[in-house]
């Protein structure tokens, strides 16, 4: 009896019971680590995704803004009230022409060429530009910007979009 204890006590090694335990216990591991770096990417793109729209967002209200207070004159939409998906700037040296194209805004310089000015992460959709009256005679032209932006980033749940509008004025030249 002695040998066979002495037998069973110096054999090294694991038993079945053991060994399915360990499994069990890794997979568990394993399982919840891959949820947490699942959630941790989610939460990554959706941060990606909003922050594209917001920094394109304030991107092109502002320089449409600034080309807008620049320009000589607005040349599309042409009288009070008209709205048009197009919107030409008179500005001292040439002409600045918005518009989209293939789902981003270009603008066209007359002298340098066409520039796109959303980033690849986003698309643009129902740019509309409308035309304000002067009710006051003080002759000025203002224009009322409005665009949505889309988020291209690829998410689990339904993609991102962000609306945008913003009145925006020529200044009077003295």
């Amino acid at each position: 009896m002695k040998k066979i204890l002495q037998k069973i006590s110096s054999q090294k090694g694991v038993t079945l019971i053991e060994f399915i335990l360990y499994i069990g216990i890794f997979s568990i591991l394993l399982v919840v680590l891959f949820q947490l770096l699942s959630s941790v990417f989610d939460v990554q793109v959706e941060s990606q995704s909003t922050s594209s729209l917001a920094e394109d967002g304030l991107f092109l209200l502002n320089r449409i803004n600034y080309d807008i207070q620049s320009a000589n004159k607005i040349t599309t939409p042409g009288s009070s009230g008209s709205s048009s998906a197009t919107l030409v700037l008179d500005m001292k040296t040439s002409n600045y022409t918005y518009k989209i194209t293939s789902g981003n805004l270009v603008i066209t310089d007359s002298l340098s060429g066409t520039d796109q000015l959303n980033s690849l992460n986003t698309s643009v959709s129902n740019l509309n530009f409308t035309r304000l009256s002067d009710t006051k005679g003080y002759g000025t032209d203002t224009i009322t910007a409005s665009f949505t932006l889309t988020s291209r980033i690829t998410k689990r749940t339904a993609s991102s979009f962000k609306n945008f509008k913003s009145t925006i004025g020529v200044r009077p030249k003295p």
